[in-house]
């Protein structure tokens, strides 16, 4: 489990949901481009937001999905209006947000915790 504790916090370079938005912009130019992001982009992106690598438990993957998910919400802010103006049917912007989505990593990297709390079905 991560150490969130206030003394953890006030060593941290960034407070998380700042260092988490900065990651956004940082991975917002990629999606921009149509460029793919893979993992070592995402811990690029998450690295310099955070200034410590995932070692530290500031970060984790599923707060870099976080961060993927917060990009793709920059990108709709941004081109979304013109986006679904060009296509104008359902299928259409589902296509085009499916392709959005698929230029961002699978959620395949889990903490110790998020498996340990897996339930099987």
């Amino acid at each position: 489990m991560n150490d969130l504790s206030p003394a953890t916090l006030a060593q941290a370079p960034v407070a998380p949901a700042s260092a988490i938005l900065a990651a956004a912009g940082l991975l917002l130019p990629l999606l921009e481009r149509g460029q793919r992001v893979d993992a070592a982009m995402l811990r690029a992106a998450m690295e310099t937001a955070f200034g410590v690598s995932d070692a530290s438990g500031l970060w984790d993957w599923k707060t870099a999905y976080d961060a993927c998910e917060a990009a793709t919400v920059l990108f709709l802010r941004k081109y979304g209006v013109a986006m679904f103006r060009q296509a104008d049917t359902p299928v259409a912007r589902l296509t085009a947000l499916s392709k959005i989505a698929g230029l961002l990593p699978s959620h395949t990297r889990r903490s110790e915790e998020s498996q340990t709390l897996q339930q099987m079905a």
